[in-house]
């Protein structure tokens, strides 16, 4: 689609930029057409597309909406309307400070702190180089005899409104993704100083000529400016970009030495010669020059104290995360450090999720509904590195009413090995909030979440180990007892079995055996029917039922089951099943009535007279197969 709208409007495009070739009587009506055509490309693909800020994309609709004024009124017969000149010339001077605050928008937007600082070096070259263009180019030429004063003035005005617009563009070239996007807007910054500065020789020659080459820079920048906008890649020059390094090449400090060593110069060779004609405009730039400078200065200091700020913060949550005995206290944890992290009274939201790394995890317990539904809907790949910053509103709507519909979201994958991208990641950590304060703490916020994933791991690890720990003290309290302890996870595997198990059932059990292996297939329901009543009831014993078991022999032996439901125990993780031999073989006739009776009372005994196939059961019946 938005290649058809591309194709579409250069098409159109290139039809009016003939036009004003082809027939320059009509040029009036030729550029409010241009005009029109340019800006309303750039409102349909800023309402397309939808950047995460729409405001430098207006700006330079308005800037283009002023140019095309001003070209139809220049296009008209000035002779008959003596102040048209002058209405043009406003309008041009109006649009250089629209297109500059729309351009300074996306620097601003990209540039964080660090890259901020970058701009303000860029802004004293561009004095530098302003001040040399003035001594020895623009000084000279409009002091010529055949410019009056509203014309000497009106050329400096462009001249300054130029300066600003390269400056800005450079800066955007260089904090901008690399995209067709962007390559469109600088080129039609280029192209219209480029007819700019034809205008004004055009000027100073002897006037300005419609229909002209000069006229093929000004349509090309209408035309790239709307298919800037057309493009997707417009969305990309609005999205804060990461903190870069703050340490400056050798070359930039340099430059900028030399930047500020040009005022003294100009004024000594000035001085030298026997005149100083130039000694405002000097004044005037060396005050400019040492504003940037000293801006700079503050900025890094302030750069300083908010990096010992972070780092103080996340020392202290470090020290936390030491300490987190289990999840909830990891989640407590990173809360209170992103909080720490965010300015004072901003909005923000965090949303740790955590993947259960054990199979045991059941709902309720280690799943979290939100690493449930990040797996069902991954986010958007981070490219290379493990955080990316993204837009909220293309998450899912459940992720964004968790993270309060805020602007930008701030996604951390949890991992251990921060180099290996296919390092599985044990979840997610999201921060909400506004999208420059959430690139200004993106390194931070990364710091935190490889902490985390080492807490997460580390208390995985220590469950794992205490749980084995458990099991094999455990197999040796019960290795000698006729009583069987089985300890099931949530698939019904048999993860531990005292080793009487295998005495009774006369087999040893298989790798991967479940319940259901052991359990004769007509009491499968009522073996549900206890585990969810081991859910349910609150007694320390937990359910109690009886069971039949087959032996290989064919013959089946009933056993008493008292089931618990630890699942929620993060030592245990599971069913934990106790059996008791109630045969001939384990134990009396008398003591075996006396049981069945008791059994027969309770409410799972009830439950098995009312399931299906529970009568005919004898103890001849044929094994399980």
């Amino acid at each position: 689609m938005s290649t058809r709208w591309t194709a579409g409007y250069t098409a159109l495009m290139a039809v009016l930029g003939a036009s004003v070739f082809v027939t320059p009587g009509l040029a009036a009506y030729s550029w409010a057409a241009i005009g029109l055509c340019s800006a309303g490309a750039v409102v349909v693909g800023t309402r397309r597309h939808a950047p995460v800020r729409a405001l430098p994309w207006w700006m330079i609709a308005a800037a283009i909406l002023a140019m095309a004024v001003g070209d139809t009124i220049f296009g008209s017969d000035v002779r008959v309307h003596s102040a048209a000149p002058v209405v043009a010339d406003v309008c041009y001077l109006a649009m250089f400070p629209l297109l500059t605050i729309g351009l300074i928008q996306m620097v601003r937007t990209r540039a964080v702190l660090v890259d901020w600082s970058r701009t303000l070096d860029l802004l004293t070259f561009t004095c530098a180089a302003a001040l040399l263009a003035w001594v020895c180019l623009i000084g000279p030429s409009l002091g010529a005899d055949n410019l009056d004063p509203v014309d000497r003035s009106t050329l400096a005005a462009y001249a300054l409104g130029g300066l600003l617009v390269l400056v800005t563009t450079v800066r955007l070239v260089s904090a901008a993704p690399r995209n067709a996007s962007m390559i469109l807007l600088a080129a039609g910054a280029f192209a219209l100083l480029t007819a700019d500065v034809m205008y004004a020789l055009a000027t100073l020659g002897g006037g300005w000529r419609a229909g002209g080459p000069g006229d093929a820079g000004y349509l090309l920048g209408y035309a790239c400016w709307g298919a800037a906008a057309l493009q997707p890649s417009m969305v990309r020059l609005t999205e804060p970009a990461a903190v870069r390094n703050s340490q400056l090449p050798l070359r930039w400090m340099v430059l900028l030495g030399l930047s500020l060593a040009i005022p003294p110069a100009v004024l000594l060779v000035e001085a030298a010669t026997g005149q100083v004609d130039d000694g405002v405009v000097i004044a005037v730039a060396w005050t400019v020059m040492a504003a940037l400078v000293i801006t700079r200065l503050a900025m890094a200091l302030r750069q300083h104290r908010q990096a010992v700020a972070r780092e103080r913060r996340l020392r202290r949550a470090c020290g936390t995360l030491v300490a987190a005995g289990d999840t909830e206290e990891v989640r407590a944890a990173v809360h209170a450090a992103v909080s720490e992290l965010m300015p004072a009274g901003l909005a923000h939201a965090v949303v740790l999720a955590v993947h259960d790394p054990s199979p045991e995890g059941t709902e309720g317990t280690g799943t979290d509904p939100v690493a449930g539904l990040i797996r069902q809907h991954p986010l958007p790949s981070a490219g290379d590195r493990h955080t990316r910053l993204l837009n909220t509103r293309i998450l899912h709507p459940d992720l964004r009413e968790r993270l309060h519909q805020l602007p930008a979201t701030l996604a951390c994958r949890l991992v251990v090995n921060q180099r290996d991208l296919d390092d599985p990641d044990l979840g997610t950590l999201l921060v909400a909030g506004e999208h420059r304060k959430l690139a200004a703490i993106q390194d931070s916020v990364e710091v935190l979440a490889t902490q985390a994933s080492l807490a997460l791991e580390r208390i995985a690890l220590t469950d794992e180990f205490n749980r084995r720990s458990n099991e094999e003290y455990l197999r040796t309290l019960t290795r000698n007892s006729i009583d069987v302890v089985v300890i099931v996870d949530r698939e019904h595997r048999v993860r531990y079995a005292s080793p009487s198990l295998a005495d009774i059932l006369g087999v040893e059990l298989a790798l991967l055996t479940t319940l259901w292996d052991i359990v004769h297939a007509d009491d499968h329901e009522q073996v549900e029917r206890t585990l969810s009543a081991s859910h349910r009831t609150a007694q320390p014993a937990g359910a109690r039922d009886w069971w039949h078991l087959p032996r290989p022999d064919g013959s089946l032996m009933t056993v008493e089951v008292s089931c618990r439901d630890l699942r929620q125990d993060r030592m245990v993780r599971g069913y934990v099943i106790t059996l008791r031999d109630l045969t001939e073989q384990g134990t009396g006739a008398g003591q075996r009535e006396s049981i069945q009776r008791a059994l027969s009372a309770s409410p799972a005994a009830q439950n098995r007279v009312s399931g299906p196939g529970r009568a005919g059961l004898r103890m001849s019946r044929a094994p399980h197969a």
